[in-house]
């Protein structure tokens, strides 16, 4: 393989691909990138088994063929070379040599056989989502995701879709939060019903990958696998293994209290609050949420550092309410809320709290409270 390039298109199609790449295994041609070069383009892929991105780019193709590459070094090397126009030439000793300006550098490679083979990126279910709609959907339930890696349902995000329906669901939790998040599809033909379980990974990197502008990425779904692709970009992920819980019964069907408050205010002293308590034990953070009249006040007491107390102006409507919220899971909703307004729906202290963005009904995300006064510390999970 010969190709040459300019070290900018390089290195953005190695930075792209690289996120895919296997960083513990037993298999070092996991831990390589895969080159391939044919009519003038090279195509770039990386994968670890679970995830895999693949990414085309125009080039001058002097021999075609493939290379694979050692993602970490040739990616640094990369990144530190001027940004110039550069060639990469496989030699017949298994290294190639990376020719820029008056200089060279030569690097091993592996047996771009040992590369595993490319799934069928076909599925048997196709459908169509706007690209500002699926980074949306994606930033606003990952917050609810668990990071725990024992239990995989919970670190995977639900795309649920009625048979021949115009709209997609996102779900996610951890079992003390759930986000919901209700998106338009632009194309979606099939008759039967979509259950797929996506790693919350795999789903955040096909929202960091796609451009933020108008455009429709396509996404097909197979039996054990899901493909994305927009115009030199594809991507594909194993789906997750289990049943995702039944959500929708835990979501409350009335409410006693409503309080609409301005977001970046809300935010800000939840952010104040939060810093005060969670020295707290292990670190939780427990905020008391008080409406008296048209206001709001949140407290937050650390034994041993202090207490804050602060009155929102809010509109509230219903009965008087005190309960207690883990205020980083309050506070990371407050963040990807982007309306001026949030609205705070509440049955009981220890019933979950509805958060969502005033006058917008495509996202919620239920917040468990914890308990007070002395109660335990937990309640049951939410899903």
């Amino acid at each position: 393989m010969h190709i040459s390039c300019s070290q900018p298109q390089l290195l953005q199609a190695v930075q792209k691909v690289y996120r895919a790449v296997a960083t513990t295994t037993t298999l070092p041609a996991l831990t390589g990138i895969l080159f391939q070069a044919q009519d003038n383009m090279l195509t770039l892929q990386g994968t670890d088994l679970d995830l895999g991105i693949i990414y085309s780019f125009p080039v001058e193709v002097l021999t075609p063929g493939d290379l694979l590459l050692p993602a970490r070094i040739f990616s640094e090397m990369v990144r530190r070379l001027p940004p110039t126009n550069l060639s990469l030439q496989a030699l017949p000793d298994n290294t190639v040599e990376i020719t820029y300006m008056q200089s060279r550098v030569q690097l091993n490679s592996f047996d771009p056989n040992q590369f595993p083979s490319l799934p069928d990126l076909e599925g048997n279910i196709s459908l169509e989502v706007d690209i500002n709609t699926i980074k949306d959907a994606v930033r606003k339930v990952t917050i609810a995701t668990s990071s725990d890696d024992l239990r995989s349902i919970f670190s995977g995000i639900l795309l649920e879709i009625e048979p021949g329906g115009n709209q997609f669901n996102l779900v996610a939790t951890d079992t003390h939060r759930l986000a919901v998040y209700h998106g338009r599809l632009a194309g979606f033909t099939s008759q039967e019903p979509v259950n797929a379980l996506i790693s919350s990974r795999s789903l955040n990197e096909l929202a960091r990958l796609l451009p933020s502008e108008e455009g429709q990425v396509q996404i097909s779904i197979g039996s054990s696998q899901i493909f994305a692709s927009y115009e030199n970009l594809r991507l594909y992920a194993r789906l997750l293994d289990g049943k995702f819980p039944h959500y929708r019964q835990v979501i409350p069907q009335s409410h006693i209290t409503t309080v609409k408050v301005a977001t970046r205010e809300i935010l800000e002293t939840t952010e104040r609050a939060t810093l005060l308590a969670r020295d707290e034990i292990k670190s939780r953070s427990h905020i008391i949420f008080l409406q008296v009249g048209e206001t709001l006040k949140i407290t937050s007491d650390a034994a041993e550092v202090g207490h804050l107390e602060e009155e929102l102006a809010a509109q509230v409507e219903g009965e008087p309410l005190t309960l207690a919220l883990n205020g980083r899971y309050l506070l990371e909703t407050l963040r990807i809320i982007d309306t001026e307004e949030v609205i705070l729906e509440m049955l009981a202290p220890l019933k979950p709290v509805v958060v969502k963005p005033a006058g917008e009904d495509n996202y919620f995300c239920l917040i468990l409270p914890v308990r007070i006064n002395n109660a335990p510390e937990s309640n049951p999970p939410v899903v």
